[in-house]
């Protein structure tokens, strides 16, 4: 996880910016994702929320449902592509922590806003979108 520029701080969707290493690894095409996120349980209690928690085999992590970005953000005008993952019921700063993300469902395609207040918007639908997916996989990921 690195340091971004905390613009989704701003409107209410903080993310945790990624930087994959590996260059073998697979990066999916640009839009948005409903994801599980892998995080090593060194958090402190009571930053989470216990019904984010999806079960997980490894007890020394925790995983968590979210929304992840991959794109360049074309509705600030950015220039290199990036990979950023707002974390549901998770507010713990994570700089420098390695994690695991699992795309789930491919939501919709990338889009250039007219502003903060339109992207705002969309984010809020787009959060309630992955949610309904995670309700309705639920005994699914259960496992």
């Amino acid at each position: 996880v690195i340091k971004g520029d905390k613009i989704g701080r701003t409107i209410g969707f903080p993310t945790a910016n990624l930087f994959v290493e590996e260059t073998y690894k697979l990066i999916p095409g640009d839009g948005i994702y409903a994801v599980t996120v892998e995080i090593s349980e060194e958090f402190e209690e009571g930053s989470v929320d216990s019904e984010s928690r999806l079960p997980t085999s490894d007890s020394r992590l925790r995983t968590f449902k979210g929304m992840a970005y991959i794109g360049q953000r074309p509705t600030i005008n950015g220039m290199t592509r990036n990979i950023e993952v707002n974390i549901f019921d998770f507010n713990q700063e994570i700089y420098g922590q390695d994690i695991k993300m699992n795309f789930l469902k491919f939501l919709r395609h990338d889009v250039k806003f007219t502003g903060l207040e339109a992207l705002t918007l969309q984010l809020h639908q787009d959060k309630e979108a992955t949610l309904a997916f995670f309700a309705s996989s639920a005994t699914h990921l259960k496992k």
